[in-house]
């Protein structure tokens, strides 16, 4: 039964599946989107914005090794549970004679895009506060790199592609943050354990990501008021967004290796 229980956490479950429940419920009323192309869309975003959150109050606030392994399983838990609602809404997409797809799709209201983030903003600040507090999500360099990457988006694009541009600006901004907190890492890097300096750059790539995702997720969002959700390519982001944090992951919690660990 311990087994079993390595594999379920509430606190993860929570904040992956109430956020999806409510974009597919007030979505669906609103312009009858597909629940499982919102599953199949947003599942991956939103387990990675959770699992990157958590992942910051970890690096943050832990004092005591020991804890290394624990929340970094929960971490990964969290982009387990995100990626089996993707895959779930992946494989109902195929209901039917081809793919289910938002061809077509009846455009939402700003009333019901609006709703939506004033009801997940308050889960989304309480999950930072929780985590290391809310100060620690402002950074000002992954904020100006994010600024700027969104700007010259919206400058040297035309509206009839703005959304899916914003889009990949996100991502762009996550990886150029993610480069540069490892070249402050790895500037600072002494051999004699952690220090400030690479701690500032663990924070400007995790609070980069954090950045990118939670734009992706909101621009995702606000093309049912326009009825380009189709031109994003919601998968392709997705493999893309996996990409980006797992080399995330890989670089700053990577484990031991089993050499190690029998050396050890």
């Amino acid at each position: 039964m311990d087994f079993f229980t390595m594999f379920v956490d509430p606190a993860s479950l929570i904040v992956v599946f109430m956020p999806l429940l409510v974009i597919s419920v007030s979505l669906w009323f609103s312009c009858q989107a597909k629940w499982n192309v919102l599953f199949r869309d947003l599942g991956v975003p939103l387990g990675l914005f959770w699992s990157v959150l958590g992942a910051t109050g970890m690096a943050i606030n832990m004092t005591d090794v020991k804890n290394y392994g624990p929340y970094t399983a929960i971490m990964l838990l969290t982009i387990t549970y995100g990626g089996l609602v993707s895959a779930l809404g992946y494989f109902a997409s195929f209901k039917g004679s081809k793919p289910s797809s938002q061809n077509n799709q009846q455009t939402a209201g700003w009333k019901v895009i609006t709703f939506i983030f004033v009801t997940i903003l308050p889960l989304t600040l309480w999950g930072m506060h929780s985590a290391a507090g809310l100060a620690a999500f402002i950074n000002p360099v992954a904020l100006s790199v994010f600024g700027i990457t969104i700007i010259a988006a919206t400058l040297l694009s035309d509206s009839d592609h703005r959304v899916e541009v914003l889009c990949q600006a996100s991502l762009l901004s996550a990886m150029i943050n993610l480069v540069f907190g490892l070249i402050v890492l790895y500037r600072s890097f002494s051999g004699e354990g952690l220090n400030e300096g690479m701690y500032d750059g663990l924070k400007i790539a995790m609070n980069g990501l954090l950045y990118g995702l939670y734009s992706y997720i909101c621009i995702y969002l606000v093309s049912y008021k326009f009825g380009t959700t189709e031109r994003i390519d919601a998968p392709l982001m997705n493999w893309h967004w996996m990409e980006v944090t797992g080399f995330f992951i890989f670089m700053f919690f990577a484990p031991e290796t089993l050499r190690e660990s029998l050396l050890h």
